[in-house]
């Protein structure tokens, strides 16, 4: 039988489908062992191939984990019902990788290895020298969450709070520079703004009539935004500040004080599209995405049945981003971080992006250090494997992006 790939099995969700998504073959057959193959990483294996390789007939075949000459006989088995067959050599439990060299000493079998890191492929055919190929992997945010059993809800900010223009793109960088004009005042304005909004609804037309009185220096920020045009007729005098805002885009910016970080990083790492390849902001990840099966093979197809799913245990990663098919999570902290903030990104890290993901914490502000110059915040971060990039203020657009793409 033509176009078969054999794949050992991983508990890493991404060294599983390298292949499928490489050739999006006729069959894939997974050997591996009962502690490592369970259910639900089936389960979501299958919903991840029906959306990207939608005709591929996956096998799975249960092997023993502590008996050698039975893992022998299950690969002679499959070598001889699929004599063509390539193995993928990425995963894969200890003694499988060891009855496969006793199989290798004994029959000719076409070998690859897809790095999922870089996407080189290399190739080893019987009797020929290993050739390298580079080939584009690619998957999107939505995909890498199905693949690792989770499901990105109809609250992620892409899908109901941002639409990212080339005008609103502006408008973030417009904005930027106000932050990191006002550095820590940015915060304080932000709270002052949100609360005398929430007591001072607008009208109708969204026309909104606030006191100055009440509003405090935080008027210093409307008259920053009026000067980059992102306020209607505005008007103020020694009581009163009337306007409108340009969009409701720029209101949900100013009345909540981590979004301008969080767009700013999705902004700027949108500029290289050739190298993320996908990006999400405020992902809103349901982690029992195997309540709603029927959605998640849909979604691809079916817009409208994934905007009335229903979900369960939420959890928020401010931006994702894709490498190909290496996951990029980053928290962003326009105030002080603490401890509790590296643990929550590693959790969710762990759990929906596997040992390749990377894991950043962006901060606005410098980290704090001690009194002999070192930082135990970023410290803990490091031994953590999390990347830290503080004091963006303090930065151009250009180094914040070298720092990005550094993540990989």
């Amino acid at each position: 039988m033509a176009n078969v790939f054999v794949e050992f099995f991983s508990d890493e969700a991404l060294e599983n489908v390298m292949c499928l998504l490489q050739y999006k073959p006729d069959t894939v057959v997974y050997l591996g062992h009962k502690e490592t193959m369970l259910t639900r990483k089936i389960r979501s294996l299958t919903n991840f191939t029906k959306i990207k390789s939608p005709n591929t007939e996956l096998v799975f075949i249960e092997v023993p984990r502590d008996n050698l000459e039975e893992c022998i006989d299950a690969l002679n088995n499959v070598v001889d019902r699929y004599p063509d067959a390539k193995f993928e050599l990425t995963g894969g439990g200890e003694m499988l990788l060891i009855a496969f060299g006793y199989l290798t000493a004994t029959r000719e079998v076409n070998t690859i290895r897809i790095d999922p890191y870089t996407g080189i492929e290399v190739r080893m055919l019987p009797g020929e020298r290993p050739v390298q190929a580079k080939d584009k992997i690619n998957i999107s945010v939505q995909e890498n969450i199905i693949l690792h059993g989770g499901l990105l809800t109809k609250q992620t900010g892409n899908f109901s709070t941002w639409n990212f223009t080339e005008e609103f793109k502006e408008d973030i960088r417009d904005i930027w520079g106000i932050a990191k004009r006002l550095r820590n005042r940015w915060n304080r304005y932000c709270s002052v703004i949100e609360d005398v909004i929430k007591s001072n609804p607008p009208d109708d037309y969204g026309y909104f009539v606030l006191s100055i009185s009440s509003l405090g220096e935080a008027v210093t920020l409307f008259d920053m935004l009026n000067s980059k045009g992102k306020l209607k007729d505005y008007r103020k005098d020694s009581k009163k500040l009337r306007f409108y805002f340009k969009n409701d885009s720029i209101k949900n910016i100013v009345t909540k004080t981590g979004n301008i970080l969080e767009l700013h990083v999705y902004e700027v790492a949108s500029r290289k599209p050739e190298l993320f390849t996908d990006e999400i902001i405020g992902a809103m990840i349901d982690w029992n995405g195997e309540k709603n099966e029927a959605e998640k093979i849909e979604f691809a197809n079916d817009y409208e049945r994934y905007m009335n799913a229903s979900y369960d245990t939420i959890n928020e990663i401010d931006v994702i981003l894709m490498r190909s098919s290496v996951p990029i999570f980053i928290s962003c902290k326009s105030g002080k971080a603490s401890s509790n903030s590296l643990h929550e990104l590693q959790t969710v890290t762990s759990r929906f992006g596997g040992k390749y993901a990377r894991k950043a914490l962006a901060m606005a502000l410098p980290c704090e250090k001690s009194a002999n110059g070192t930082s135990f915040f970023k410290q803990r971060a490091k031994e953590m494997h999390i990347w830290v990039i503080d004091d963006i203020y303090s930065m151009s657009d250009e180094e914040l992006l070298r720092k990005l793409i550094s993540l990989h």
